[in-house]
C-alpha cells in the first residue's frame, strides 16, 4: 500500500513536469493477477490496435502505459474477464485513471475530455435505462414512449458531437450519431467537422471514409433486386457463405451490441424462429460490430439458435458495402432464388409478413 501510493505520487509529480509526456498512470484496486490491454481506437471503422499491456501484481498496484500518439486520440483499457472497456483521451500531462476492479468503477484525474465523456455517457445511460423498463410490454403500447426516448438520445448525441471542441471526443460521439437516410445532412456534418479539426488524422480519415460510404449507399438495393452473396465468420471463426437458397426464403437481419433499437427485435426474432417452417425459411443474423467479445457475451446470454455472424469492420465491412444498407437495425427477406421481396421490416411487422409468405407454423393454442 505505501509502496504503491508512493510510486503513484512520484510518477504524478514527474509527469506534471513534462507537458508532452505520452503516458497514462493506471491506479488499480482489487485487480490481483489481472491482465490489462491498452488499445488505440481505429480510425474510420478500423479495428482497435493493442499498443501496450500490463498485469496487476497485487491488490493495490499501479501500471504505466505508454501512448504512441501526440494528437488527441481515443484509447481503451480492456480489463481481463470484463465485458467492457475503459475509454480515455490523452489531453493533458499527468493523466491518471483510478480503477476499482471489484466494483467496476473508474474515474479520471487531469483529463477534462475523459471526464466530460463519462458525464455525458452517464446521462445517456439513464435514457437507456428508461428504454429497458419497456422490455416485454406490447409493441403498440410502448412505441410512442420508445420513439420519444430514442429521439432524445439521438438529438443529444448529435448535439454533443456538434459542439465538442476536442476532436477525439467528436470521434467517440460520432459513433452514436444516426442520420438515417439524410445523406446530405451527413455529408454536411462530416465536412464541417473536418473544417473544425483541420490536421487531425482521425477526423480526416473519417471524412474520407464517409464520402466513400455515401457514394455506395446513394444506390441502395431495391425490392426485386437479387441479393448478392458474401462471406463472414461465425463465433468460432468459421467463414460462412451468406447467399439465397433455391428452395427457401431467407431472412437476414443486421444489428449491433451498441444499437438500442436493435434490442427490440430480439424477442420477435426468437418467436419467428420458434414458429419457422425450417424447410421453407432460413434465418441469419449479422452483427455490425467491432466489439467481438461483447458480441460473444450477448450470444451466450441470448442463446440464439440460428446462425450468428460478425462483420468487425462495421460500415467499412463487406456486409454494408455489398448489401448497401446504411442504418441499424436492418433486414432483408429474400424469396427462393434470391429476389428481395421485403426490406427494413419493423419488429411489429415481421411475424405478419413471414406468415403471409407461408413460412411459419400456426400458433398452438
Amino acid at each position: 500500500m505505501k509502496w504503491t501510493c508512493g510510486l503513484y505520487f512520484i510518477l504524478l509529480l514527474t509527469s506534471c513536469g513534462h507537458p508532452n509526456d505520452h503516458r497514462v498512470v493506471f491506479v488499480l484496486k482489487g485487480a490481483f493477477n489481472r491482465h490489462f490491454q491498452l488499445e488505440r481506437s481505429g480510425h474510420a471503422g478500423e479495428r482497435a490496435v493493442v499498443v501496450d499491456s500490463g498485469i496487476g501484481r497485487t491488490q493495490r498496484d499501479t501500471l504505466i502505459f505508454t501512448l504512441p500518439d501526440s494528437e488527441p486520440t481515443v484509447y481503451w483499457i480492456r480489463p481481463q474477464y470484463k465485458s467492457y472497456r475503459i475509454p480515455f483521451i490523452h489531453d493533458s500531462a499527468g493523466l491518471t485513471i483510478f480503477y476499482d476492479y471489484g466494483k467496476d468503477l473508474y474515474r479520471y484525474e487531469n483529463s477534462p475530455a475523459s471526464s466530460e465523456w463519462q458525464r455525458f455517457r452517464a446521462s445517456q445511460d439513464s435514457i437507456g435505462a428508461e428504454m429497458h423498463k419497456l422490455d416485454g410490454l406490447p409493441e403498440a403500447t410502448i412505441r410512442p414512449r420508445l420513439d420519444s426516448l430514442l429521439r432524445l438520445s439521438y438529438s443529444r448525441n448529435l448535439n454533443f458531437a456538434d459542439t465538442t471542441t476536442n476532436p477525439a471526443l467528436f470521434l467517440l460521439a460520432y459513433k452514436m450519431v444516426d442520420f438515417d437516410r439524410d445523406y446530405a445532412g451527413l455529408e454536411k456534418f462530416v465536412q464541417q467537422a473536418a473544417r473544425r479539426f483541420p490536421g487531425h488524422s482521425g477526423v480526416a480519415a473519417l471524412a474520407n471514409s464517409t464520402m466513400d460510404y455515401l457514394r455506395v449507399f446513394n444506390n441502395p438495393l431495391k425490392l426485386g433486386d437479387q441479393l448478392p452473396s458474401l462471406q463472414l465468420p461465425d463465433s468460432d471463426g468459421r467463414m460462412i457463405t451468406v447467399a439465397p437458397e433455391r428452395n427457401k426464403y431467407l431472412f437476414i437481419d443486421f444489428w449491433s451490441t451498441w444499437c438500442d433499437r436493435c434490442h427490440t427485435f430480439s424477442e420477435v426474432k426468437k418467436q419467428a424462429y420458434r414458429r419457422a417452417d425450417t424447410s421453407r425459411l432460413a434465418i441469419i443474423s449479422v452483427a455490425i460490430d467491432a466489439e467481438k467479445q461483447t458480441w460473444k457475451n450477448i450470444l451466450r446470454y441470448e442463446a440464439y439458435p440460428w446462425p450468428q455472424l460478425l462483420d468487425e469492420k462495421m460500415w467499412n465491412g463487406p456486409a454494408p458495402r455489398t448489401l448497401r444498407f446504411d442504418s441499424l437495425p436492418f433486414n432483408f427477406l429474400v424469396e427462393p432464388g434470391g429476389r428481395i421481396v421485403a426490406k427494413a421490416i419493423s419488429a411489429d411487422s415481421l411475424l405478419p409478413i413471414l406468415d403471409s409468405k407461408g413460412v411459419l407454423h400456426q400458433k398452438t393454442k
